[in-house]
């Protein structure tokens, strides 16, 4: 039935002038790449009428067991046509490398992954024709381990020591002890990463080795003291730092506490000194901040209460002024009547 609908649309193609030679396009079957690298995937395509080929060019790039393109686009032929530009780069890491209009389809990837790693189909689709091309793309990584920890069975509720190691091609995992005794361990293979499991002691030091052809790595169990001494040492200095900053605040704010009550009670025995003031006659006479610094006079002003005419004028001058102006003259002064003696 395919082969009927494809005869059929060429049988169109050529009632519209276009010759009805077959036209080609072209892949590589495999391109490697590294992983975190960026790869390009080859396309191109040849056409009898592409000279004069003005229609739309639609491309497509599909990776195997997925239903979405990874990418796609369609423009027209035409060489000064604004209607799309498939060379323009998207947000996602898979763009466009080559211009349609000049016959090139190539695909890039930017920084691999491992899930990269697949069959890609090169679709491009010229009105009624449409054809197709594969590429393998292989993604090397090196050996590495990703973990390497103490964990319980739950099955058997044995204590094991796990190694999960990552790499393509897919690493070997060996095992070391520090006892020098042999062990068996348990491992699992997937498509890029490999599991093995080892009964746990712990009179040992576990270590644990994975090797491809492109690298080695290894990760020892417990993890040696002296690689985490540095990391140590700058913990221990950064928490003594922290701690005598936290001492510096906490004193400061006790200074800071101090003074303020400090001042506080300042400014309560000014107040309670400026409400306790002598008055006579409505007149305010002395204040303790502002007495003289003369003793004898202090004495004088509270020895006695209420305090003599002599004392307050010998403390206040303005009392004394005024009591010079309000004192008597002698000669206006009246006398008193003198009794005879009968």
């Amino acid at each position: 039935m395919q082969d009927l609908v494809l005869g059929f649309l060429t049988f169109l193609c050529c009632l519209k002038g276009l010759t009805c030679s077959k036209w080609s396009i072209n892949s590589q079957p495999q391109v490697n790449g590294s992983l975190g690298q960026n790869v390009i995937l080859p396309c191109s395509f040849t056409h009898p009428k592409q000279d004069t080929y003005t229609g739309i060019i639609s491309v497509m790039w599909m990776q195997e067991n997925k239903k979405e393109p990874v990418f796609q686009c369609s423009l027209s032929n035409k060489t000064n046509s604004q209607d799309g530009n498939c060379t323009q780069r998207p947000s996602k890491r898979f763009w466009l490398h080559g211009n349609p209009r000049k016959r090139d389809l190539s695909l890039a990837i930017s920084n691999l992954q491992l899930s990269d790693g697949a069959k890609y189909a090169c679709r491009l689709i010229l009105d009624y024709e449409k054809a197709q091309r594969a590429t393998e793309l292989i993604v090397h990584a090196p050996a590495r381990i990703l973990i390497l920890s103490q964990y319980l069975e739950l099955t058997s509720h044995a204590m094991l020591v796990k190694c999960i190691a990552q790499g393509n091609p897919v690493p070997d995992v060996k095992w070391t002890l520090s006892s020098g005794q042999n062990v068996s361990a348990t491992t699992e293979r997937h498509k890029y990463m490999v599991m093995s499991s080892v009964q746990f002691s712990e009179q040992d030091v576990y270590t644990c080795q994975a090797v491809n052809s492109l690298a080695r790595a290894q990760k020892t169990f417990p993890p040696d003291p002296r690689s985490c001494s540095a990391p140590l040492v700058a913990t221990g200095v950064l928490a003594s730092v922290l701690a005598l900053g936290l001492l510096l605040f906490i004193w400061n704010l006790i200074r800071k506490r101090q003074s303020e009550r400090g001042a506080m009670e300042n400014y309560l025995g000014a107040q309670q000194v400026k409400s306790s003031i002598y008055e006579a006659n409505e007149t305010v006479y002395a204040n303790v901040r502002t007495l003289p610094p003369d003793a004898s006079a202090q004495d004088k002003m509270y020895s006695t209460w209420p305090p003599s005419e002599e004392a307050r004028a010998e403390v206040n001058p303005r009392f004394q002024s005024q009591r010079r102006a309000t004192k008597v003259h002698p000669a206006t002064a009246p006398t008193a009547p003198v009794e005879s003696d009968r």
